[in-house]
């Protein structure tokens, strides 16, 4: 596998204009944004955006798509983002130019100068016909994070742990020309609007695509991780500045993204390199999340995260599917919407696929199944797929449409959790056709007009385009079944893209 950043500027615009970058996180199968992106660039290519406006983006609020998602089953939510997909065709273009993608190359070089300073979250290209890219970044953060936390251990006594608060949401979209230009260049006042550095055109996209707003950019999608990066990479750098400034040389840092794994044989020479950060991010709009900072002096145990070695300690082997849940539910009592309940739901939707036994106390499982997802949202579309082989099993047809019913009651009272809607969809929609739904890409599903991007600010050629390309597989839809396809849980059991960014 390849970074992105090491690939040239045609190959990194081929990776970035694919659907799996567009959008990387979980959505049911015939959701395909594949065509509109192709079209879209089809008549970008070799114009500039400016050239089909109508208007400006920044006039409208509703320009990218948002997709709530709960993170706990109460108040605390993520929003996720199909971004326009003219201004993401459009974005990816001009940072993949060529003079621009060799700038970016070259400041990415800058910020990885420090070999103490280890960044392994810049997104993989998987170049195995086996293995997916998010297949490739999850095994990069396993061997590169996880793995190489636990060998450090030869040479490091002590690891302090910390991550950025709301990184994505926080980022300041002028830090993206500060990172890419320096920011004694980029607050020029003669490039402060100078759409061709590149660093401001990706500035200025980001304004477009959120009502002229510069906090916060977009999540979900592998082009928004890179432009994260840039911003987290310059951090790097500044910080390798400070930690010369202070005179420590024994240290070693991991970063995945905004989580930082220090190690030094010094804990006051950590809580220093810590303070520096700290200062740092302060300048660029960011914080450090105080509630998940905690130090260790055991860094093989601090390596492995706490659900993991709980699970590792308490798990029993077992054949009993009721007993297998009872466990995860326990685990997730202990450790709510973590990453090892998530790996052990897709085990139990892999063999449940496979189980040829007609399962006893059905509505036990059922019950069970809808607890775990309704206090941990990030299972539900594994769970939502458990669920369609559970309620085959209930051969009475109003049977099965009353407890499809007592599920959606129970879901409903989870608040901002418009992804999970768009699952339950998938439950439902073979089932009972006699449903309604509030969320617009639900009604997408069900009528083709319904309208999930602001258009108005385009020229009607383009606006027609993005209007008229299906981003529904309606022949698919037509073809479903009420239990999920072979299809659909492979890519359940390998779309684990945020399992790590917690």
């Amino acid at each position: 596998m390849r970074r992105l950043i090491q690939l040239s500027a045609e190959e990194a615009r081929a990776f970035l204009l694919k659907q799996e970058s567009y959008v990387n996180f979980d959505l049911p199968l015939y959701f395909t944004f594949q065509d509109v992106l192709n079209n879209i660039h089809a008549d970008l290519n070799g114009s500039l955006l400016s050239d089909f406006r109508a208007s400006s983006p920044r006039d409208f609020d509703d320009i990218n798509y948002k997709l709530l998602t709960n993170k706990d089953g109460k108040y605390a939510w993520r929003p996720f983002q199909l971004i326009h997909p003219a201004i993401y065709v459009s974005l990816v273009h001009r940072i993949t130019e060529p003079d621009n993608w060799t700038l970016i190359q070259e400041r990415f070089t800058v910020f990885s100068a420090n070999d103490k300073i280890e960044c392994h979250s810049i997104p993989v290209v998987s170049e195995s016909e086996d293995k997916t890219d998010k297949d490739a970044q999850i095994y990069t953060w396993w061997q590169l994070i996880e793995q190489r936390s636990i060998s450090l251990a030869l040479d490091y006594q002590y690891m302090l742990q910390t991550d950025i608060s709301d990184c994505y949401g926080s980022i300041y979209t002028h830090s993206v020309p500060w990172a890419l230009h320096t920011k004694e260049v980029a607050k020029r006042r003669e490039n402060r609007n100078r759409n061709a550095l590149i660093g401001v055109a990706i500035d200025n996209h980001l304004q477009d695509m959120s009502f002229g707003q510069t906090n916060g950019i977009p999540q979900g999608s592998s082009l928004m991780d890179f432009i994260a990066e840039m911003v987290l990479g310059y951090v790097d750098s500044l910080l390798t500045d400070k930690i010369n400034e202070i005179g420590i040389t024994n240290y070693r840092i991991l970063r995945y993204r905004d989580d930082y794994r220090i190690f030094s044989n010094n804990p006051f020479e950590a809580d220093q390199i810590t303070k520096a950060l700290s200062e740092i991010l302060s300048e660029m709009g960011l914080k450090l999340n105080a509630d998940k900072t905690e130090a260790s002096d055991n860094v093989i145990k601090s390596s492995i995260k706490p659900d993991k070695r709980y699970w590792i300690a308490n798990k029993r082997i077992t054949e009993n599917k009721q007993k297998w849940l009872i466990q995860m539910h326990l685990l997730s009592e202990q450790f709510p919407n973590s990453g090892t309940l998530d790996t052990q739901m897709r085990e139990f939707l892999k063999v449940i696929q496979n189980s040829e036994r007609e399962d006893p106390n059905i509505h036990t499982l059922i019950s069970l199944v809808v607890e775990i997802a309704y206090r941990n949202p990030r299972v539900s579309p594994t769970a939502i797929a458990i669920l369609t082989f559970l309620l085959n099993q209930i051969e009475n047809e109003n049977e099965r449409k009353g407890t499809i019913g007592r599920i959606k009651s129970k879901f409903e009272q989870i608040p901002n959790s418009g992804l999970l809607k768009v699952w339950l969809q998938r439950l439902y929609l073979k089932i009972d056709d006699s449903i309604v739904y509030e969320e617009a890409l639900c009604n997408k599903v069900l009528t083709p007009t319904t309208s999930i991007w602001n258009t108005d600010w385009l020229n009607a050629n383009l606006k027609a385009v993005i209007d008229n390309t299906p981003i529904v597989d309606y022949a698919s839809v037509e073809a479903l079944q009420a239990v999920v396809t072979e299809d659909e849980v492979e890519n359940i059991v390998e779309a684990k893209a945020y399992d790590y960014q917690e």
